[in-house]
Order: structure tokens, then C-alpha cells, then sequence
């Protein structure tokens, strides 16, 4: 049975990096990507963040809570009929009148300091009936029975930004603001950041609230045809509260083969692969890593994957590569003759 895939790399081909590499771009051959960018339809894809994308590409009708989606992975015991937030340690950095946002994947929080400030911060807020969930050094959750009127600013998106815009907002924003800023005097003198500033570490100095919601878990599209390709917490809960079935990231077409040959004479048909630790890195990269990154997706994705569609092992190809295009081919899109290859950057037209 031939199976239906889609390929997602977030961010790989987006519109700046592009134009900056015009020039390398243009003495690059990758025959296998420009074929499948030639001969596919493409449609446009709507500004969206990572979770927005993520459960459009799964058929889902409505974004899932990113704090809930990530919690029914990452915490035992989770009850999806709770509202859901992630309060995750982060490094607040004065800056003139306002404080900029160190994100906590570059503090290098140890399992010990991250539950030592956890435990000081349940202490702390005992009274008010908050208590922290640890799932990771880096990711704290809190459960609360109901639902609670706050909009939040994701993470990623406040990531070395002024904070001033981004603060909680709704009926309860209040509250939480007061407690963010609470949590910043409680860490300031705790012995964790005290032994940080001697040693001349950055410090865990507060809270980012985000990721709010609750499961509804009638908005769910069942997906028990479909595999999720991928090591990303929120992918893999998205699978979970979909039922389909959740595989560790692969890195090459040849492994996904491989693997689903274990699949063979099941109802797995469907494959949602994202190349989440391919491409984790993308902003950081020079223009020449970047160059190196193609041509091995060249060699271990897009060449095979035209050889897959011509041999019929995938009848449905959808390329999601960060461009302001999607591309969807069938075998049968191969055998447009009159649509010729082109250099990246030259664009692509459906």
C-alpha cells in the first residue's frame, strides 16, 4: 500500500535566508528539491507560529493548547479536564526601562536547581493554591480545575525581546503579573542564583507564563491512521490526543523506509514527519552551514523522495519547507514536462 507523507522542516527555505543566498544559490544544483518545487502544486501558507502549523498540517480544526498538548507527554498523572498552563524559569536581563527575556534553553539549568526553585516557589505560594508541576529543568507546568481568563505571549516569541508588550492579559492578568514579579524577588536571593552570580553564570531569575488552554477534546480530529515522526513534546501529544501513534525523530528517507516496513499490512498509511532535530539549530547557522544542510537534505530527503513518488511507494507528498508555499504532489505531477526546474530563489508558481 502506497503511503502518504508530509515532510516538514520549519523554517528551512524561508524567505530572508533565501534572498541573502542568492548568489551561493545560484551555482547550488539540487535536482531532486528543485523537481518536487517544479512539478508540485503550491499554495499559500497563512503567517502562522510553530503550534498554529503544526496541528494545520495534522488536520486539526483548531491550534492545540500548547502547555496541555505538551503536558499529556511530559506529566504523569495528567488529566486532560483540566486548564493548563507552562510556567517555565527564564533570565530576566535589565535593560533601560524594561526587562529582556533570557529563554531557559540557554541557562543551563541543572535537574537540581530547576527542582530547588520549584520547591521554593510552591512554598511561596502556598496560600494562593499554586503549585508547580516539574516535568524537565527547563518546563514547569500548573493545572487548575478551571479554566482561567489569560492571554499569553508563546516563549519563542518574547525570547530576547522586552517583556513589556508581552506580559499576561485578560480579567485575571493582574494576578499574574504579580506573581511573576513576586517570583522574581523570591529567586533573586535564593542560594541557586547566589552560587550562579559567584561562579559569574546567568541566573534563573523568574517565570514566563504561556501556552494556556484546555483539551476539548471534541475539537479533536481522530488521526488512528497516522504516524507522527518526532522527538518535539507537542508533536508527540498531538498524536497521543488524536490517537495516532508517535515515533522518535528519523533523519533520512532510507531509516523512514526501514521503518515502515515494521508498519507493512497495518492502517498506518498516513506520516507527519518533521525534521525538528535537523533543522532545530536554523537561526544560528553561517551561510555556509546552511549551504551544507541543503545538499545533505539533498542527498538523504528530496532525491529520494522523487525516486519513492516515480516508484509508487508515496501516492501524496506534501513539502512544508518554510516558504510562503506549501507543495502537494501525486506520481503523476512528475510528468509535467513543461514545468522546468529552477534555481531556489527564482520562485515557483502553482
Amino acid at each position: 500500500m502506497a503511503e502518504a507523507v508530509t515532510l516538514w522542516a520549519p523554517g528551512l527555505l524561508n524567505a530572508l535566508r533565501v534572498k541573502e543566498a542568492r548568489e551561493s544559490l545560484a551555482e547550488l544544483s539540487l535536482p531532486g528539491l528543485q523537481t518536487l518545487l517544479a512539478k508540485g502544486d503550491h499554495f499559500a501558507v497563512k503567517p502562522q507560529n510553530f503550534h498554529q502549523q503544526a496541528s494545520y498540517l495534522f488536520h486539526q480544526p483548531e491550534c492545540l493548547p500548547i502547555a496541555a498538548t505538551k503536558a499529556c507527554i511530559e506529566v504523569e498523572g495528567f488529566d486532560s479536564s483540566h486548564f493548563w498552563l507552562s510556567v517555565d524559569p527564564v533570565q530576566m536581563i535589565p535593560d533601560r526601562d524594561t526587562l529582556v527575556l533570557i529563554p531557559n534553553r540557554d541557562l543551563q539549568i541543572t535537574e537540581d536547581e530547576s527542582k530547588q526553585l520549584l520547591s521554593s516557589f510552591n512554598a511561596h505560594f502556598a496560600e494562593d493554591g499554586v503549585k508547580l508541576i516539574w516535568a524537565g529543568a527547563n518546563h514547569w507546568y500548573l493545572s487548575i480545575v478551571q479554566p482561567v481568563d489569560i492571554h499569553t505571549t508563546p516563549l519563542e516569541k518574547v525570547a530576547y525581546q522586552s517583556v513589556n508588550e508581552h506580559y499576561p492579559t485578560g480579567n485575571a492578568a493582574q494576578y499574574w503579573r504579580q506573581l511573576i514579579n513576586e517570583t522574581q524577588m523570591l529567586f533573586y536571593t535564593h542560594p541557586v542564583n547566589e552560587v550562579r552570580r559567584d561562579k559569574g553564570w546567568p541566573e534563573i531569575n523568574s517565570v514566563w507564563v504561556w501556552g494556556e488552554g484546555k483539551i476539548d477534546l471534541s475539537k479533536l480530529l481522530p488521526r488512528n491512521d497516522a504516524l507522527i515522526w518526532s522527538n518535539n513534546a507537542y508533536l508527540q501529544g498531538m498524536a497521543k490526543l488524536t490517537e495516532a501513534q508517535s515515533m522518535p525523530n528519523i533523519t533520512t528517507y532510507q531509516a523512514w523506509l526501514d521503518k515502515i516496513n515494521e508498519f507493512k499490512g497495518s492502517e498506518k498509511t498516513k506520516h507527519f514527519i518533521c525534521l525538528d532535530e535537523v533543522v532545530h539549530d536554523l537561526d544560528n547557522l553561517e551561510m555556509s552551514e546552511w549551504i551544507a544542510l541543503l545538499e545533505q537534505l539533498e542527498k538523504e530527503w528530496f532525491a529520494p523522495l522523487v525516486i519513492a513518488l516515480k516508484q509508487g511507494v508515496i501516492d501524496s507528498l506534501l513539502l512544508d519547507l518554510g516558504q510562503e508555499t506549501r507543495t502537494h504532489l501525486k506520481p503523476s505531477h512528475l510528468k509535467r514536462f513543461w514545468r522546468f526546474n529552477k534555481k531556489l530563489g527564482n520562485g515557483y508558481k502553482s
